[in-house]
């Protein structure tokens, strides 16, 4: 099995990688062998072997690169997702994904373009706690984020109590589309919820 963890010292914030400890900690305890491979800007990132694609959370500026790095990888990464690569991506790497992202002076960055959500940031931020329902579990990790997304149908948490994709969707939060999983929710995400770790497991299995 292997890992891939993308823009590793780029995207960074908040101790995230260790989602990718986790989740391989999860399929190590299951027998399962794991490779966890790096991969940033400058290097030749390779998609095609990876069974499991990890980005975490960084700063506005940071993700603007990473998101640059990504458009030529763009035909190769709809590929892997649609042979069954998962994808998971934390904090506001998801945004990335979307139709486009509205910087707080108005300036457009085009996105990905593999989901019609847009993202709007702003001077103000919101920093929470959050618990949250999924598949049944109780959800718990923190939120701290300066955009609000719009346009997401296919929700992957269900927010009980602190931020949704936006002000006015406070009840849903995050995506999932296919092989591909976004939140805002970093903690990290799979150290806190043992759940989500095992969901994922159960996946790759």
């Amino acid at each position: 099995m292997k890992i891939l963890h993308l823009f590793h010292n780029l995207m960074n914030l908040y101790g995230e990688y260790a989602n990718v400890l986790a989740l391989k900690r999860e399929l190590e305890n299951r027998g399962v062998s794991v490779t966890v491979e790096k991969q940033s800007v400058g290097d030749k990132i390779d998609l095609s072997d990876a069974d499991f694609i990890y980005i975490g959370s960084g700063t506005e500026k940071n993700q603007k690169v990473a998101l640059e790095a990504l458009k030529p990888l763009k035909n190769e990464l709809r590929e892997a997702m649609e042979r069954g690569t998962i994808v998971l991506a934390t904090g506001n790497s998801f945004e990335m994904f979307g139709k486009k992202i509205t910087d707080k002076n108005g300036a457009e960055f085009e996105g990905l373009g593999f989901f019609d959500f847009t993202t709007t940031e702003s001077d103000k931020r919101v920093v929470t706690d959050s618990l949250c329902e999924f598949n049944g579990s109780e959800i718990i990790g923190f939120v701290n984020k300066a955009s609000e997304i719009f346009g997401i149908t296919k929700p992957f948490f269900t927010v009980k109590q602190g931020a949704g994709n936006n002000k006015n969707e406070t009840t849903t939060e995050g995506i999932i589309d296919g092989n591909f999983y976004g939140t805002h929710i970093i903690g990290p995400l799979l150290i806190r919820n043992k759940a989500v770790a095992e969901y994922f497991a159960n996946l790759l299995k």
